[in-house]
């Protein structure tokens, strides 16, 4: 729901030409350098880390995906866009966050709204409380059922003790079920036998303002291994529009553990648990009767704590058949101005694969999930069912299906999920994937989707109070509310792909992903007739509604070209087109708009890797973001950054780095809050210093 700010100026033609111009030079310049940034880390027989940058590209094309189909299975025989942001890519990323490593990923949108808060999104749609995105740790959703998103600032696993982050772009919905209309993201950790022996690492700069990392890897047994880590993280204010620091830093410590064992030859188990404590500073602008119209500018300071387990036992009977069976709970609790919640969640998820046959695979599992949570409101933001318990149940099965051996294979599957709002829901998918060659692989999809209903769409209460309306019935100041019902009911989605991945040469891959979206039941909202509510103000009311239909088609472009042993460039480019039309009478031309232009139109990514010498490495990642414009004349303008990383290793168990980030503009702004009115602060350019020592 959109809320009134200042409007951000839009950039002149001058600097639009700039932009592209850049983009597109960078383009044409690195024309041979284009490639799939598909690289994850490989385990030695003494599971020790290799360096991805030493080994071959055809090597890479053969690493493991497992998020798409939820077994392991070779990267150039997906059947999905998929993307492996490996922990080499991590390392020398110079990115210090989650989201901010997201951003090398072709068809993924990431604008950091303030110092603590991120809009993630896959192919469009995007916005802080965005809704149409999975996001796992380890296979553990990590969304809340209060708006179906995630709050990025308390996932902050130690960046070192991620193995891979997986990215699948499309509906991943027969797998994963409800929320994955636009994508997947799972974020695997390293077993505890890869992290043995001890890390330190730290450091701190301008907007880094200081953090560090202490791990432990110890062996028990002869099968069996322990991790324990600590972490604590302090970042600085961004900018104001008008250079001055906002009211926005944050700090955050958190601490966790992994055990593995393998108690038989067929069996192995696993125990997790993190825990985090943090604080951030914000600023709302609050609209109320006393001054209508006129934000109150509200400084303020948020808590956010919690805590996760997971048991995973997995039983292997033989090459062709086995089981999994996952528990987890999840604590929450967060304390901001205009809301508070306790949540409390128990997930289970059993899955089964085997062959009944030489040219058949099955995977079929069953799932539950029970969310309790506790809602404190206020007179701005509230639920009208404070409390609440939520159930869902789901089953899914997929059947993989060998035509031609080694070339032709059909994928067909579906999920039945039943939540407490909407019953029953049915996401089936179908893939088609053929390889014709080992270095050639050409892929197709239709799948169907839905995002189902959130706490606030159906109890929601969000009010505030405007200037007097200009047409002379309404004299009085107005208060809106903008209201959730029992109809509204879940958001639709019919997916069409098609793809093509390649190993051009030794030195060169190439993956290309296009799509078309056809979007249905789409959330905007319903207008009512204004109706006097006292002698001093009249009432607006805006129910939410299911009244709006759309699509989005775009291309994703990721390569790779290593020209020689010593250097390697990864491009990525995405072109997104989205469009909202309204239904039922609805002329919520705002919130239409900006679900449609919410992201940008372009994206383009350059990351060059050179090792000078066998202790000095240059990194170089160039980013270029078209513009964000709003129909109510807010406009978000592009921008060209780059980061830099320096990394020097005296010795072998030692690495020095220094990082500068945003470095081509004092600062810069990526998104407006569209919902909750937190004041939107500007990125600025910041400069770190880091040090790791292994042992």
């Amino acid at each position: 729901m959109t809320s009134h700010h200042t409007h951000l100026h839009a950039p002149s033609s001058l600097t639009r030409f700039r932009l592209f111009l850049t983009a597109g030079l960078i383009t044409l310049l690195t024309t041979p350098a284009l490639g799939a940034a598909t690289t994850t880390s490989l385990q030695q027989d003494n599971h020790e880390t290799t360096d991805l940058t030493e080994l071959p590209l055809e090597v890479l094309m053969d690493l493991e995906v497992t998020s798409a189909s939820r077994k392991a299975q070779r990267l150039a025989n997906t059947a999905a866009a998929a993307f492996i942001i490996s922990q080499e890519d991590i390392r020398r990323s110079g990115a210090t966050s989650i989201p901010e490593l997201l951003r090398m990923v072709p068809g993924v949108q990431v604008a950091k709204m303030d110092a603590n808060k991120w809009a993630v999104s896959i192919r469009g749609i995007n916005g802080r409380f965005v809704s149409k995105l999975q996001v796992l740790k380890d296979g553990r959703s990590v969304y809340t059922p209060l708006f179906s998103g995630v709050f990025w600032e308390s996932l902050d696993t130690p960046l070192e003790d991620i193995e891979r982050i997986e990215v699948i772009r499309g509906p991943g919905a027969a797998m994963w079920g409800a929320n994955a209309v636009n994508g997947v993201i799972n974020i695997i950790t390293k077993q505890a036998i890869d992290t043995q022996g001890g890390l330190l690492s730290g450091g701190g700069g301008s907007s880094e303002q200081g953090f560090g990392t202490a791990r432990i890897g110890k062996q028990l047994t002869d099968n069996s291994f322990l991790r324990l880590y600590g972490k604590h993280v302090e970042r600085g204010e961004g900018k104001l529009a008008d250079g001055s620091d906002a009211h926005d830093d944050w700090q955050l410590s958190s601490g966790g553990f992994r055990f593995d064992t393998q108690p038989t030859f067929n069996d192995a188990l696993t125990l997790q648990g993190d825990y985090f404590n943090g604080r951030y500073n914000e600023t709302y602008n609050l609209y109320n009767l006393t001054t209508p119209g006129v934000p109150m500018v509200v400084p303020t300071h948020s808590t956010a704590s919690g805590g996760n387990l997971l048991a995973r036992w997995q039983h292997t009977i033989s090459n062709t058949n086995e089981f999994s069976l996952q528990l987890s709970y999840d604590h929450s609790q967060r304390d901001v101005l205009i809301l508070g919640e306790r949540r409390n969640t128990l997930d289970m998820d059993f899955q089964h694969r085997f062959k009944p046959g030489s040219s058949q695979e099955i995977i079929w599992g069953l799932g539950y999930r029970h969310s309790t949570d506790q809602v404190r409101g206020s007179s701005t933001f509230a639920l009208t069912k404070p409390s609440e318990r939520l159930s869902l149940y789901s089953m899914f099965l997929q059947d993989e299906i060998t035509l031609l051996p080694d070339t032709l294979a059909l994928i067909i599957g579906t999920r039945l999920d039943h939540n407490d709002y909407t019953g029953w829901e049915f996401q089936p998918n179908g893939r088609l994937i053929w390889t014709p060659s080992p270095q050639h692989t050409f892929w197709g999809s239709v799948s169907r989707a839905v995002r189902t209903p959130t706490r606030a769409e159906r109890y929601l209460q969000y009010q505030y109070f405007t200037a007097p309306a200009a047409p002379p019935t309404l004299p009085l100041p107005l208060r809106v509310e903008v209201y959730g019902h029992d109809g509204f009911t879940s958001e639709r989605v019919m997916a069409y792909e098609l793809g093509y991945r390649s190993e051009l040469s030794q030195q060169l891959t190439f993956d290309l992903a296009l799509f078309y979206n056809d979007y249905s039941n789409l959330r905007v909202r319903q207008n009512d007739l204004p109706a006097p509510e006292t002698a001093t103000n009249f009432v607006l009311n805006y129910p939410l509604s299911n009244d709006a239909h759309g699509h989005s088609y775009g291309a994703e472009l990721s390569t790779t070209w290593r020209p020689c042993d010593w250097w390697r460039l990864q491009t990525a480019y995405h072109y997104l087109r989205t469009k909202v039309y309204l239904d039922n009478g609805s002329d919520d031309d705002i919130n239409s708009a900006n679900t449609a232009d919410g992201a940008p139109r372009h994206q383009f990514t350059l990351r060059s890797g050179l090792d000078l010498t066998k202790q000095l490495e240059l990194d170089l990642w160039l980013r270029a973001v078209g513009r964000v414009h709003y129909i109510d004349r807010r406009t978000i303008p592009g921008y060209v950054t780059m980061d830099v990383r320096v990394a020097w290793k005296p010795t072998k168990h030692l690495e020095l780095a220094l990082v500068g980030q945003n470095l081509l503009q004092d600062q810069h702004p990526e998104y407006i809050p569209e919902f909750i009115n937190t004041t939107p602060t500007e990125v600025p350019r910041g400069v770190y210093g880091k040090a790791t020592l292994s042992f």
